[in-house]
């Protein structure tokens, strides 16, 4: 089988429009280790995973170098999980398994832009483990009106319109808002990541004082969610892809961005340092206008995977 993975690579790479082939390829991979299955995914042994995320890395090429595999757990959840290292950027982005969750709110009834609930299901992406931080951003043009200053400080003040733009010239974009909270569950159901109360050791935020700021993600690096993402419930909130809209009615349930013909919010996901915890909730929605430079608000990068 291996053998054959191979030279399905090199027709591939040696005619990118071989349909025929990328299809071969994508059949023989989920007989070996279903990357599109969070829960078949988890029970095939690493030599299966390993040849999965070896045709990925070669899909990958040039643009991203991979980095390793890693084990994390949180909440109850547990996952190996590739890193890719972004080569523009220098930004780190953890393979994310697809799969099938919940959404949706079901402990606040009263919060309706969290209903209704729905199983929505998504593909596997890539998505930066931590949000996106200025070192990294500087290395690519990119305009912004950051409030904090630091390297190893998430970029904020960027626009949506921004985020696009700097994630375009980058080869990369934003998650949908389904991939975020399917990215920040991590296979849990409870209120967080990592249960059912509040927890500082996991994710920053506020009380709604007048003083606060963004940290350095690397202070939680030991406190990641069951993917290894860090900071993914709060220091600043993130843009994602999404259209806003009050509540799910229409709402896409194939992990694709919401887009309606008209308005100007956007999805906001996340907590921040000024906001209360309930904001950490993985279930929780905000919104922006796409043009608000907020030192609040930031982002983290994305890319898809053909599978």
């Amino acid at each position: 089988m291996d053998g054959r993975i191979r030279e399905l690579q090199y027709a591939i790479a040696t005619d990118p429009g071989d349909a025929e082939a990328r299809s071969q390829l994508r059949a023989l991979l989920r007989r070996v280790a279903d990357l599109g299955d969070r829960l078949a995914w988890n029970q095939a042994d690493s030599s299966s995973q390993d040849l999965v995320i070896e045709a990925v890395a070669y899909q990958l090429q040039p643009g991203f170098s991979f980095l390793g595999t890693e084990r994390y757990e949180a909440g109850g959840a547990a996952h190996r999980i590739a890193a890719f290292r972004h080569e523009a950027s220098g930004v780190r982005l953890h393979l994310i398994p697809g799969g099938r969750y919940e959404r949706g709110g079901r402990r606040e009834p009263h919060r309706t832009n969290e209903l209704p609930l729905a199983e929505v299901h998504t593909r596997p992406f890539l998505l930066g483990r931590t949000p996106l931080l200025q070192r990294e951003w500087e290395r690519l043009p990119g305009r912004d009106a950051r409030r904090f200053r630091g390297a190893e400080l998430p970029i904020d003040g960027v626009t949506w319109e921004d985020a696009r733009a700097w994630l375009r010239g980058a080869g990369l974009r934003l998650p949908s808002e389904a991939e975020w909270e399917f990215a920040c569950r991590a296979g849990t159901e409870s209120a967080f990541f990592w249960g059912e109360e509040p927890n500082s050791a996991y994710a920053w935020f506020g009380t709604g004082g007048a003083s606060w700021e963004t940290q350095p993600p690397e202070l939680h690096a030991a406190y990641p969610n069951a993917f290894g993402l860090v900071d993914l419930a709060g220091n600043l909130a993130e843009w994602c892809e999404d259209h806003y809209v009050g509540s799910y009615h229409g709402a896409p349930c194939d992990g694709t961005p919401r887009r309606e013909a008209k308005g100007d919010l956007r999805v906001v996901r996340g907590g921040d340092t000024y906001n209360s915890s309930s904001h950490c909730r993985s279930a929780s929605r905000n919104l922006a206008a796409r043009d608000v430079q907020a030192g609040g608000i930031g982002l983290r990068v994305a890319a898809s995977v053909e599978w």
